[in-house]
């Protein structure tokens, strides 16, 4: 005997997916608005989701979370993250979550004022980098590896002429 299909479940169902299709491709194409702390989700839900509770403010042991207008944003100015996922641990609307991948969309920015471009043989950039992401030739710029830097700051706060600044890299969001 054919099992009898319940219409009104399955229009239900298909009701509750529209939404959830829809905030989906919108997050294939839309960009960060500002740098997120990790393991924040896609940038469309991420909005809707933080409340700007500050939760994750005051659980992060590096001070780089701070809270704006509407919801939050990471600020890697005067330390690095340690992607402890402390933020995301006690995140109460899910918009930092723990099945998101760790990355923050931060890349580093290497200045005209760099030692090693004047030939002053620094590496604390490099040297601080546990990603392996960061190359130095003598008397060059330092060169990024994108594909290996997470947006960590280590880099950053490494530098102690400031000759390096994190960028929010403008790429569409998954």
């Amino acid at each position: 005997m054919p099992e009898s299909i319940d219409n009104q479940r399955r229009g239900f169902l298909s009701r509750v997916a529209k939404p959830v299709q829809q905030l989906k491709a919108e997050a294939e194409v839309h960009q960060r608005t500002m740098p997120r702390p990790p393991r924040a989700v896609a940038e469309p839900l991420f909005e809707h989701l933080c409340d700007n509770c500050g939760e994750c403010v005051f659980a992060c042991p590096n001070s780089v979370i701070e809270k704006q207008e509407a919801n939050v944003k990471i600020n890697l100015d005067y330390n690095a993250c340690s992607f402890c996922d402390a933020c995301a641990q006690v995140c109460p609307t899910g918009a930092l979550h723990m099945t998101t991948e760790q990355h923050i969309d931060l890349i580093p920015r290497f200045a005209e004022a760099c030692n090693n471009h004047f030939g002053l043989d620094c590496v604390e950039c490099q040297s601080a980098c546990g990603k392996g992401a960061i190359s130095i030739e003598d008397g060059e710029l330092p060169e990024l590896g994108a594909d290996k830097c997470n947006g960590c700051g280590e880099c950053r706060r490494a530098c102690y002429i400031g000759a390096v600044s994190m960028e929010l890299v403008r790429v569409a969001t998954v």
